[in-house]
């Protein structure tokens, strides 16, 4: 009996003793000394207003410091378990500011110190929150820092960032119709025309090279098909005239429509509901010039704009920021064509007005950006816009 009880008395010491043991080699994390994850970017106070035409740039790479964790480990537990802790994921969250994080948006969940976001990704991400576009909302920013070792630590918050942001309404993309014929590159491969951008349902605009005179143009709907289908009568030309609709197969074709008398670039304007079109010579070269360019106003000594397609420009550059202003000429040392904008007109994009001959008033000039900077200009005459758009 003796022995039985001295027996039973050992073994629970060494139980005692394991258990111990075993608390000294497991850590202690103390929340109370652990210093929370520190936002560095965004800026606290911050407004941005988003633009459509800057949708592929940058909004913010949002970056923060990590959390610190003071962890009390027992006898030689750094040694023996390193990765006890386990890994730190970071939820960024924004939400707005009336709502102060009561049902908040997660951004991203990740192990990283940080998380970059486009214009339109973020634009989208505040849509969804059902925020209006055009108008300013004031949102709010944290990172949530989480220990992922399957214990109940609290999570480590950060200081709440505040900004003011502005949605855009995303441009409503219409479908196209399509140009071919034998005054185009596709000839009259259906299957291969060209779009044309839609401005509605109705109306829609393209620059093409087209080969000159004695060569032809037409309109489909759909790429392969040979109805529905546009051409002209009698009386159209190669500026302008009226559309005939062939909506069937089982109607005559309409005569196709004839191309101007020389080749070059064209603007091509298309309206299926007045039925008209018209055919319009397109700057084929673009020179920059303005105050806020290296260039100034001297238009012997524009900065030559690089053509990217038929009606498409583009040019990187130096903009001086402040009230100062730019536009683009056709020709060297010729103030006509000339195209400036319109009162709506910004320093990031606007529309473009034409100014076809000197015997027309000038229009606005653009202004430049706010902040001086090296800056992507590209020109769409068959949009008749431009952007300007922060360089990388």
């Amino acid at each position: 009996m003796k022995k039985t009880l001295f027996f039973i008395i050992a073994l629970a010491g060494i139980l005692v003793f394991n258990s111990c043991e075993k608390r000294e080699l497991e850590p202690v994390l103390d929340m109370e000394k652990t210093i929370n994850p520190v936002i560095s970017s965004p800026g606290n106070n911050a407004e941005y207003i988003l633009l459509e035409a800057q949708e592929d740039a940058l909004w913010a790479n949002i970056t923060w410091d990590p959390a610190e964790y003071n962890v009390e480990a027992g006898r030689n537990w750094n040694l023996l378990n390193p990765d006890k802790l386990g890994a730190v994921t970071y939820t960024v969250q924004l939400d707005t500011e009336a709502d102060n994080f009561s049902s908040p948006l997660g951004l991203t969940a990740t192990t990283e110190t940080s998380y970059s976001m486009t214009i339109a990704e973020l634009n989208g991400k505040l849509i969804s929150m059902g925020l209006a576009t055009g108008e300013a909302h004031n949102l709010v920013l944290r990172i949530i820092a989480d220990v992922t070792d399957g214990s109940t630590y609290d999570n480590a918050v950060s200081e709440t960032i505040k900004m003011k942001v502005t949605p855009y309404a995303a441009e409503i993309v219409y479908p196209p119709i399509y140009l071919l014929g034998d005054a185009t590159a596709p000839g009259w491969d259906n299957a291969n025309a060209l779009p044309l951008h839609a401005f509605n349902e109705t109306q829609f605009a393209i620059v093409a090279n087209l080969a000159g005179e004695g060569k032809f143009l037409k309109f489909i709907q759909t790429l392969g098909a040979w109805a529905p289908q546009w051409g002209t009568d009698g009386t159209g030309t190669g500026e302008s005239g009226p559309l005939v609709f062939r909506p069937t197969e089982d109607e005559p074709d309409p005569a196709a429509i004839p191309a101007p008398a020389a080749a070059g670039d064209y603007r091509i304007f298309a309206d299926i509901e007045a039925l008209t079109y018209t055919i319009t010579k397109a700057s084929e070269t673009l020179y920059l010039l303005g105050d806020g360019t290296p260039a100034g106003w001297d238009n012997t000594a524009a900065l030559p704009m690089t053509k990217v397609a038929p009606g498409l420009f583009e040019i990187t550059v130096n903009l001086s920021g402040g009230s100062t202003f730019f536009k683009f000429i056709e020709t060297l040392g010729q103030w006509a064509p000339q195209y400036g904008t319109d009162e709506s007109g910004t320093g990031d994009a606007g529309n473009l007005v034409l100014r076809p001959t000197e015997n027309e008033p000038d229009p606005p000039a653009i202004p430049v950006p706010a902040v001086a900077g090296s800056y992507k200009i590209t020109v769409d005459l068959a949009k008749m816009k431009y952007t300007a758009v922060l360089a990388n």
